[in-house]
């Protein structure tokens, strides 16, 4: 019997190690590399994000495109 419960929590350790969590793509909006320079110059997307540069806005912008989206620039300056 004890052999049993042994098996049966091991089993459920492995089932809640393996399995994958999920999250909506707002929340699991990762940062993209790009060798981009530090100069403070912020931008306003269209997701009403300000960017510190706008080779920060460029490089989410493209991926933001791969994923078959579109953002554009609303304006020089923050939102």
């Amino acid at each position: 019997m004890k052999f049993l419960s042994v098996l049966l929590a091991l089993c459920l350790f492995l089932a809640l190690t393996i399995t994958p969590i999920s999250c909506d793509d707002a929340d699991k909006l990762e940062k993209p590399f790009c060798p981009c320079p530090r100069n403070y110059e912020p931008v306003c997307g269209s997701n009403l994000v300000t960017y510190p540069n706008r080779c920060e806005f460029d490089c989410v912008r493209r991926s933001v495109e791969r994923q078959g989206r579109s953002m554009g620039l609303l304006r020089a300056g923050t939102c």
